[in-house]
């Protein structure tokens, strides 16, 4: 606005043009959504990869294994926070915003999910995922689903016999999962992994709900720290390498 009233001959406050490219022209003033930077390569692979699943049915789609990471922040809010106070009662307790001594603690997460099915959610070991890591990843995790959707109901008269063929497995091209061996492996585990478009955060459905998370375990993580009976069970929560179901996100 500041630029637009220096350049206009006439003398108009930046009040006026907010209120008259709001009320003339229908034109709000919004946080710039964020989304990764396309190269025309990228935008050919998106649509060669939308083209090619564009008649996927929605038993199709189920049978996608979605798998994902996420750092996690211990102890912030991921939700900027605004609050109506007084003058003067800036530091007052009512309107502060919270924050512990191991807000500076970061754990890395990865878990997967199918259509109709939560996988586990595995906090990984300290100083990031390297192949090696990421096949331990998928053991703990990957092949936990897989034996699930492979096993035989004991309560019926007739199934249908499971196979490798009833899923597939979608992972990002980040390098740990772009290693030689780590395919390899997949491969020798009879695991068919699907071809996923580079710089496409936003297909996988479960990059979309690591906001969502976030926010549930920060409300967690401060519940549990508010009752000091919890302690113990927050820090083997937030501890080494364990397996955490996700909750249900209304998907």
């Amino acid at each position: 606005m500041r630029d637009l009233t220096n350049l206009l001959a006439v003398k108009v406050s930046a009040t006026t043009l907010r209120r008259r490219r709001r009320d003339e022209f229908g034109l709000g003033s919004y946080v710039a959504a964020k989304n990764p930077g396309l190269r025309p390569k990228n935008v050919e692979a998106r649509l060669r990869w939308a083209l090619e699943h564009v008649n996927w049915s929605v038993a199709d789609w189920k049978r996608v294994i979605w798998s994902d990471e996420s750092s996690i922040w211990v102890g912030v809010n991921p939700r900027r926070q605004w609050v109506i106070r007084p003058p003067g009662e800036r530091l007052n307790r009512k309107y502060v915003k919270k924050t512990f001594k191991s807000e500076q603690v970061k754990v890395m997460a990865w878990a997967c999910f199918t259509g109709d099915r939560l996988g586990p959610m595995i906090i990984c070991d300290e100083g990031g995922i390297g192949g090696n890591e990421y096949e331990d990843i998928l053991y703990d995790g990957l092949f936990l689903l897989v034996d699930d959707l492979l096993a035989i109901p004991e309560d019926v008269e007739e199934v249908q016999v499971a196979n490798e063929n009833g899923f597939v497995f979608m992972q990002d091209n980040a390098r740990c999962h772009k290693a030689h061996d780590v395919l390899e492996f997949l491969k020798e585990n009879n695991v068919p992994v699907m071809e996923w478009p580079a710089q496409s955060p936003d297909l996988n459905p479960l990059e979309n709900l690591w906001s969502d998370f976030k926010v549930r375990f920060y409300q967690r993580f401060t519940e549990m720290f508010e009752y000091p009976s919890k302690d113990l069970e927050a820090l083997h929560f937030l501890s080494g390498r364990t397996s955490w179901l996700l909750p249900p996100l209304g998907c």
